[in-house]
Order: C-alpha cells, then structure tokens, then sequence
C-alpha cells in the first residue's frame, strides 16, 4: 500500500543576508513571507523516497549532496532516494561550496545559520516520514487560464538574441521559443483525510527585485491551495524554466512586482482546483530512485580576455552601471575558467513511482528538455524539476548555443549538453 507523509519548517535566513539573483549586490532589510522547506515522503511498503523543496535560488551540488547524507543519516533511507529541489526564487538565497571557506559574493556566509539550517533538512524530513499514512496517487495537467510564463529570449531587428530585452523593446520580432503554460498536478488522497497536492510550474520566480525576502509565486500557490482545499497540504516545484519568465516583453503592459506574484499564486491554485477532483488514478507498485552525473567538458571560449573581464567586473561592482547581462554574464564565466575542472558535473535524479516520473536536473534546464523527454517517453506522466540536488548553471538547448545570448554566454557547458541530460533521464525513466 502506497503511503505519502508531509513537513513543512519556516528557515527564513537573518537580516542582513545577501539576496542573491541579481548582479547587484543585496542584503535582505524585510520579510515579506516566509522561506520555508516543503517535505513530501513516498513509500511503497519497502522503499521510503523524499522530495525536498526549498525557497532557495540554489544549492550547489556539493553542498547538495552533504545535506542528502545527513538527511539519510537521520531517517535511515538511501542518499539517492532523496530530491532537494530549489525552486529558484532570486528573493532568497544560495548554498554555495566556499560559504564555510573563502568569500564568495553571492554566497551565504553566515555559519551559526548554515550549522541549523542543515538540521533543519533533517527534521523537515524526519517529519514527513513520520507523517507516512495510507494514500493513493492521482494525476492531472491542466493550463492556466491565462499565460503566465513567457520565453525571455528575443531575436532582435539586428539578428542577436536578448534576454529580457527592456529597454529594447521596440527592436523585438519574436520569442525563440514557446513557454509551456502547464499546471501538473500530483494528489496524495490520504485515508485520514488530511490530503498532499504536489504543483508543479514552470518559469522564473523573479517578480521581485529589492531588498526583500520572500517565496515569490510558489508561495502563494502553496498558500491558496491550502486556503482553498479543507486539510490539504501543498508543496511547489519549479520546472524547466532557464529561458522563461514571467514578462511578456512584446506586451503593451509589463506585469511585475508582488502584486503580479500574488496574481500568478492565483491562477495557478485555479487551475489545481479545477483539477482537484478529476485525476487520474495511478496503480503504484514500486518505487525506484537513481541519480546519476552528466560529464560534460568545460567551455573554455574566450579566455584570452581574462584580464579585461575581471576588470570589467571588478569596475562594475565597486560602481555598479547599466551593463547588458550578457556582457556580464559571459565575463563572469570567462573569470571563472582559472578555477574550473575540465570536466562539469551535472547531477540527473529520477524517481519511479509507476508509471509516474519525476525528473529533476542539478541547474536551469530550457523549455525543449521537457518535451524532449516527454516525447520520448509518451506514455509517462512526467513532473520536471530545475535546480535538483544542485545548481551548476544554465542547461541550454543544443540552437541555443548556436543562436548565443546570457543563458549559454554564462554557461560553462559544451553544445553537447542537451543531448547528454535528455538521454540520461530517458534512461533512467524507463529503468
């Protein structure tokens, strides 16, 4: 007999730590709600698998992987069997290899916070094992009733692509892509009632821009559910979305802001609602979950510029300037080449439960890797996750790399990268 148990813990981090998602620097002076972890724990009757979701921009994978173990430590099932999925709000923080070592700019530095935080994951986990009672799983995909996410990539008048092209918005001639408006929906209808509803969306959580921290969209998705489904507890994960957001450029009216935030909770809760009551019920039998690692080479482009790049940033942050992001982005990558591996690592979990897969990449996965794996495995109910037992970059489409812009000028990966990620969950998909 399936079983499902949930947890959710408030870790909001100190005043006076660095917001990262932005190139500025920020350091949080208000709350506007809560950072929490969201727990959600399957078993099958033999194995136990959990999936984690933090209101974090990321985790890089090592730091990932040290939290898995403590985790497995404490609840007594395998490391592999444990997801820790960010939902990327760039309202929030990240959990970064150096924090405990030397500086890094966008990395938390405050290790009285980091010591608990780790306890933290154990007891959202401890908590949602022990919350384990008899459950069946249903499923169902609906969009919103409205579009909410966007491709941010733009091919412009003069041929190059643009990421978030505001001040250029009269030059734009199309999205490179189409963002995937779908709302999936995972039901653990529980025996005593007290049901779990795993939503899953896909694009940016960055309607927010100041020195605020705050769960941005998934967190009024998780609040409205809640607030609209009697004894149902909610948990967010964020899909593919490294080339969407939530601005529609080629509007005549740009929608941001936490009011938009609130707008966007809204709509998706809507659509969970209109599918509460008509998912499709899963036979679960056995519950199987793998990570494996994408080895990808090392982009080395452009470092011969070295020295004008790290002048570039090092002017830029001591005053900061109306610099175009990929003219950043790609410096900072160029930068960081002196202390890379040949080699990039990116972590690939995938979790069976029947006929229902959850698929979750260790960076920022575009648009065409969810369709891509859907297409290959047509008969799955599939739920995809960004930022999965780590945060390595941005995972660009093989045209994308062609076309340029931020997202693969920032990336340390190789062309190849596509491919390699798509192939790998297909495997373990249909293990």
């Amino acid at each position: 007999m399936l079983q499902a148990g949930f947890a959710r813990l408030d870790v909001t981090p100190p005043l006076g730590s660095f917001v990262a998602g932005h190139f500025r620097d920020r350091f949080a002076k208000e709350v506007l709600d809560p950072i929490t972890l969201n727990a959600l724990a399957v078993n099958d009757g033999k194995e136990t698998v959990l999936i984690i979701s933090a209101d974090f921009l990321l985790i890089l994978m090592k730091n990932a992987d040290v939290i898995r173990n403590i985790i497995s430590e404490r609840v007594n099932i395998p490391a592999q069997n444990i997801m820790l999925c960010c939902l990327h709000q760039h309202s929030s923080i990240v959990l970064g290899e150096n924090v405990l070592g030397k500086s890094r700019r966008s990395t938390l530095q405050d290790r009285a916070y980091i010591d608990v935080l780790y306890r933290k994951f154990a007891d959202v986990a401890q908590l949602a094992v022990q919350d384990l009672k008899d459950a069946e799983l249903g499923t169902a995909i609906l969009p919103t009733e409205e579009p909410l996410s966007f491709v941010r990539r733009y091919v412009m008048k003069d041929g190059t692509i643009a990421t978030n092209p505001g001040g250029r918005r009269g030059e734009i001639v199309r999205p490179c892509d189409e963002a995937d408006n779908n709302v999936r929906l995972c039901r653990f209808k529980r025996k005593d009632g007290n049901d779990i509803a795993l939503v899953n969306f896909s694009t940016h959580a960055d309607t927010i821009h100041k020195e605020l921290f705050s769960a941005d969209w998934p967190g009024f998705v998780r609040r409205y559910v809640e607030q609209d489904l009697e004894s149902v507890s909610c948990i967010v994960t964020v899909g593919a979305q490294g080339d969407t957001n939530h601005v529609e450029f080629m509007a005549e009216k740009i929608r941001d802001g936490y009011g938009h935030t609130d707008h966007m909770g809204r709509v998706i809760a809507n659509s969970v609602l209109k599918m509460w009551d008509c998912t499709e019920e899963r036979t679960v039998e056995k519950i199987t979950s793998e990570i494996d690692i994408v080895y990808n080479r090392t982009r080395t482009e452009g470092e011969e510029r070295y020295d004008a790049c790290k002048k570039l940033l090092d002017d830029y942050h001591a005053n900061p300037s109306d610099i175009d992001i990929t003219i950043l982005g790609e410096a900072t990558r160029i930068v960081k080449l002196r202390n890379q591996t040949i080699y990039q690592k990116i972590p690939v979990t995938v979790i069976n439960m029947g006929d229902v897969g959850f698929v979750g990449f260790g960076g920022e996965p575009f648009t065409q890797y969810t369709r891509a794996i859907q297409d290959a495995c047509p008969d799955r109910f599939i739920i995809f996750s960004c930022c999965s037992n780590g945060g390595e970059g941005y995972l660009p489409t093989a045209k994308a790399f062609e076309e340029g812009g931020y997202e693969t000028g920032s990336s340390p990966f190789s062309p190849c990268l596509e491919e390699d990620c798509v192939q790998m969950a297909v495997t373990l998909l249909n293990k």
